[in-house]
C-alpha cells in the first residue's frame, strides 16, 4: 500500500504562544458558531484591526481554498515561535497552528464538494484529525507529548459561492482579549500554463479594520521564495524556501551576521544603504554586500525604490529548536515589536 502524498505549505512567523493558560477555545457566549460571513459581494462586516501571521491555498481541480491568518488586536508585542500550515492528504485539508516552544498545537479540517449550480460549494469544518502521518509532516518530534487546544463551535455544512469570506474565530486569550481567527475563501484553482500560456498564481488577504486613505507609511514589501546571496555566495538554506513575509518592516536573519530589518521609509536608526529593483534587492553592511532575489515584486509600482536597514548583528531566534544556521525572514507592520519597545 502506498503512503499518500501530502502537499504542505507551512510558513514560520512571528507571534506570541498559544499555552492553555493564554489562548483557549473560543466559544461565543452566545453558543453561535464561531463562523461568521464577512463578505458576500453586498455587505462588509466592520471588524476591529487586525493584522496578517500567515496565509496560503491548496488548489484543486475544481477550486482553491485560501486562507489569511490574523491577530486582533496586534499588541501586545508578538513573540516567536509560532508556524502555520496546510496539508491537502485524501480529499481532506487540514489546517493547523503550533506553538514549538509550548508543545501545543491547534486546528481544525476542511471538506469541500463542488455543488451542480456554478460557482458553489458546499464547505463543512470539523475537529483536527491528528495522524502520525500528519505529525511527520509537520515536524512535530514525540507528537503524542504535544498538548492540543479543543476546536470551536463549527455550524452544520453551509454552501458558499465563489469568493465570499468567511471569518473563523478560533482562540482567544482571554488576559489580553487578543483573538487568533481563520479568513477562508473557496475561489477558482491555480491554472496551470502551457504553451504560450503563462501559469495564473493566485493570492488571497482580507484586511480588517475600517477603510482609509492610503498614507506612505502604508506601502509594504513583500519577499516571496526568496534567494540570499552574501558577497556573491548563495546562501543555501535559501534554495528551497517557497514561503513569503510582507509589511511594512521585513527582517531577514543570516548566520553569523544578525539580523537586518529592512523599510522603504527612513526611520530613526536606520541607514540608507541598499536599493529595491523589481524582484531583487542588494544593500551593505561594513564591507558585505547583500543581495536577495525574490519570486515576485518586492516593492509595489515600476520604480526603483532606497531601502533603509536596520541591523541588529547580535540578534539569533530564540525558540525552541530554531536553527541557526539557515536563513529565516518576518515581517511587522509596526517597528515597535522588532526593536522589544
Amino acid at each position: 500500500m502506498k503512503t499518500p502524498a501530502i502537499e504542505s505549505i507551512v510558513v514560520c512567523v512571528a507571534i506570541a504562544a498559544f499555552s492553555a493558560t493564554s489562548f483557549a477555545q473560543a466559544v461565543p457566549s452566545n453558543s453561535n458558531s464561531a463562523i461568521q460571513r464577512v463578505w458576500d459581494g453586498t455587505t462588509v462586516a466592520k471588524q476591529s484591526p487586525s493584522i496578517r501571521i500567515g496565509g496560503g491555498g491548496v488548489s484543486r481541480e475544481k477550486f482553491g481554498f485560501y486562507w489569511e491568518t490574523r491577530i486582533a488586536p496586534a499588541t501586545p508585542p508578538l513573540a516567536e515561535g509560532f508556524s502555520t500550515a496546510t496539508t491537502d492528504v485524501l480529499g481532506v485539508i487540514h489546517r493547523i497552528m503550533l506553538d514549538r516552544s509550548g508543545r501545543t498545537y491547534f486546528g481544525y479540517d476542511v471538506l469541500i464538494d463542488v455543488l451542480p449550480e456554478s460557482n458553489s460549494y458546499r464547505i463543512t469544518f470539523q475537529p483536527l484529525v491528528m495522524t502520525s502521518a500528519l505529525a511527520q509532516g509537520w515536524s512535530m518530534d514525540r507528537w503524542s507529548q504535544w498538548t492540543p487546544l479543543s476546536a470551536p463551535r463549527f455550524p452544520p455544512p453551509q454552501n458558499v459561492r465563489s469568493g465570499e469570506i468567511l471569518e473563523l474565530t478560533l482562540l482567544t486569550n482571554n488576559g489580553t482579549g487578543q483573538r487568533i481567527l481563520d479568513y477562508v475563501s473557496v475561489q477558482e484553482p491555480v491554472r496551470k500554463g502551457g504553451f504560450q500560456v503563462p501559469s495564473d498564481e493566485r493570492e488571497f488577504s482580507f484586511t480588517t479594520g475600517t477603510p482609509r486613505d492610503i498614507t506612505t507609511s502604508d506601502v509594504e514589501l513583500k519577499i516571496q521564495s526568496p534567494r540570499l546571496s552574501v558577497n556573491g555566495k548563495l546562501d543555501p538554506s535559501t534554495t528551497w524556501r517557497f514561503d513569503d513575509v510582507a509589511g511594512a518592516y521585513v527582517w531577514v536573519y543570516v548566520q553569523n551576521h544578525g539580523r537586518f530589518i529592512l523599510s522603504l521609509s527612513p526611520h530613526p536608526g536606520f541607514i540608507k544603504s541598499g536599493e529595491i529593483r523589481g524582484t531583487s534587492l542588494t544593500f551593505k553592511d561594513g564591507s558585505d554586500t547583500y543581495t536577495i532575489s525574490a519570486g515576485a515584486r518586492i516593492a509595489p509600482g515600476q520604480a526603483a525604490f532606497n531601502l533603509y536597514v536596520f541591523h541588529q548583528p547580535d540578534w539569533k531566534p530564540t525558540y525552541p529548536f530554531a536553527d541557526l544556521s539557515a536563513f529565516n525572514m518576518g515581517a511587522e507592520d509596526r517597528i515597535e515589536p522588532l526593536l522589544g519597545k
